[in-house]
Order: C-alpha cells, then sequence, then structure tokens
C-alpha cells in the first residue's frame, strides 16, 4: 500500500479536466487544485482521512462576490467515491492587495459520499493570500445546523487561467 489509494482514474480525470478547463475559460473564470489539512482531524462532518484535495471552479463577479463549485476528497482513501461536491456563493472582504476574507454559503450534492454527514447548507469563513497563480488559504467549512462539528483547513491552491 502506498498511502495514497484514493488516487485512481476519477482522480487523475479530475485533475486533468481542472486544468485544460482553466485553460480554455475566459480569463475571469479560474480553476484550481488544492491539497490542505486539518491539524487536528477531529470533526464529524466530514470524516475523510487527512490531507483532502480539491479540485475547484470560480468566478469572482465583482470585487465583494465570487461564485464557486468544488469537489473535495482524501487521495489516501479509496472508499471515499464521490467525495464532498458543493456549490454556492462567497462575499470578499479584500484587506491588502493579495488578502482577501470571506464567508461563504453553499449547498452540496445529494449524491455525496456517505463519509459527508451533512444535513443543511454549508457555511464557510476562511482567509486566503497570494498571487494570482499559488494562494496558502485557511478555512472553516460547516453544516449550518452543526457548527461546532466542521473542518478546518489549512493549505495551498495552485490555479489555471
Amino acid at each position: 500500500m502506498t498511502g495514497f489509494e484514493g488516487i485512481g482514474i476519477w482522480s487523475i480525470t479530475g485533475t486533468l479536466v481542472t486544468i485544460l478547463t482553466g485553460f480554455i475559460t475566459p480569463s475571469h473564470i479560474e480553476t484550481y487544485l488544492s491539497l490542505n489539512v486539518d491539524p487536528w482531524d477531529n470533526n464529524e462532518t466530514l470524516n475523510f482521512k487527512e490531507p483532502m484535495g480539491m479540485f475547484g471552479i470560480q468566478s469572482d463577479i465583482n470585487e465583494h462576490v465570487r461564485l464557486f463549485v468544488e469537489h473535495q476528497s482524501s487521495p489516501r482513501q479509496a472508499n471515499d467515491h464521490p467525495g464532498l461536491n458543493h456549490a454556492g456563493v462567497k462575499l470578499l472582504y479584500p484587506i491588502f492587495p493579495e488578502t482577501t476574507l470571506y464567508s461563504g454559503l453553499s449547498i452540496n450534492a445529494p449524491f455525496d459520499s456517505d463519509k459527508a454527514d451533512i444535513d443543511a447548507p454549508l457555511i464557510s469563513l476562511g482567509i486566503e493570500d497570494g498571487d494570482d497563480d499559488l494562494k496558502v488559504f485557511i478555512e472553516y467549512l460547516a453544516d449550518t445546523s452543526k457548527l461546532d462539528e466542521g473542518r478546518f483547513a489549512i493549505g495551498l491552491k495552485l490555479f489555471f487561467k
């Protein structure tokens, strides 16, 4: 065992589609890959092995509103297909030229893995810092009916435009 049993055909396909989509869409639409970790790994809502990987696509409608669709799963876990999939809106609060605070609301897909114990819309609170190609982020993602059972993530996002 390699420790990365969750990297299979769907992970490889998702990675390639994410990168290619970023290159063929208009510049205001960006895709990203992420690797992140919950340093405490003690949440009940997202029962995945650490670290987590993400594929996403987003577009900033203006300086303060971002629409996004995101997939999260564990590259170390083979039985988490199809992971957590959610779409929503984030309100952005730029505090420095390359640093943005945000809060968001999203809904998850009805076909999500049983590893995602979600009963209500999701809320996210976070901060991201970096240039156009690479950002460091910290985020808390929780089911709005179980705010104290969310996942705290620290990670990197690599963008494709």
